[in-house]
């Protein structure tokens, strides 16, 4: 396993895609919070501890805004994909596990992702303390290192199960398809369904028709946005239609229903790698 992660790593660090999709972040982000710097005046809301430490967790939200997670996608799409289009699975399906190159491809992908992110928010946080210098400002008395750690904690936990659906939307597809296009397209058709599928059962609830909140149950868009209001707020995501039918899930029920999709999607993507005819 520590070879097929060290050859995926070895691969993945140098490639366009991951400059692309995975080192713009700290690369833009410098880029966006040196600009502030210089553009801005003092920010009323930096003033304050949160407001603080806010501004440090940016990169966090990611994988928990739409654009985010086509960017998640379209990146594991390629990762996955790519094999099939360089027609480089033939060479190394006969020196390893199928099961050992799936998994590898998930530690890079995500991992890389992660080391990007990380990045970002040490380099938030110091382009902060600097912005607090430039403007004459001082670090509010509450911001403590215990405190920074717990204000991008809360936001990568919050971030985990998005980040998890998306990038097994384009795997699975990515393996089914075998065209990168089609995985980043399906991908975000799937992803644009989890965000809008709560509003058309709304609408259509205006008619009188509840069917369609039977699926809505079931597939992960209202399970993310529950599961965020619990993390967030620590009260459930409550979706009421017009028909006076309420949508109500307690936070062990949506942590289960997508750990069964995640663990699912990831499941079939293995199973149907390891039965696929590499040529």
């Amino acid at each position: 396993m520590r070879n097929t992660i060290s050859a995926e790593w070895t691969k993945l660090l140098p490639h366009k895609g991951t400059w692309m999709l995975v080192w713009i972040y700290p690369a833009l982000f410098f880029v966006v919070l040196t600009i502030a710097i210089f553009a801005e005046g003092k920010n009323p809301d930096a003033a304050t501890v949160k407001g603080w430490i806010d501004d440090t967790t940016m990169v966090w939200y990611t994988p928990t805004i739409t654009l985010g997670r086509y960017f998640i996608a379209a990146y594991v799409a390629l990762v996955f994909a790519g094999e099939y289009g360089w027609n480089t699975w033939k060479l190394v399906v006969p020196h390893a596990a199928r099961w050992k190159l799936v998994a590898s491809k998930y530690a890079v992908a995500l991992g890389l992702l992660y080391i990007a992110w990380i990045a970002t928010a040490l380099l938030s946080t110091v382009m902060q303390y600097i912005r607090t210098a430039v403007v004459g400002g001082s670090v509010p008395d509450g911001v403590t290192f215990g405190g920074l750690l717990a204000g991008h904690f809360d936001l990568i936990v919050l971030g985990i199960a998005p980040l998890l659906i998306a990038a097994t939307y384009a795997s699975l597809v990515a393996v089914l398809t075998r065209s990168t296009l089609a995985a980043f397209i399906v991908s975000l058709v799937l992803i644009t369904l989890d965000e809008l599928y709560g509003k058309i059962v709304l609408w259509l609830s205006t008619f009188g028709m509840e069917w369609p909140a039977i699926p809505y149950r079931i597939l992960p868009g209202y399970h993310l946005e529950n599961l965020h209001n619990w993390i967030q707020s620590g009260a459930g995501f409550q979706y009421k239609l017009v028909t006076g039918t309420t949508i109500a899930y307690s936070q062990a029920a949506s942590l289960l229903t997508l750990g069964v999709w995640i663990v699912g999607l990831a499941g079939l993507t293995f199973f149907l790698f390891r039965r696929q005819d590499i040529n």
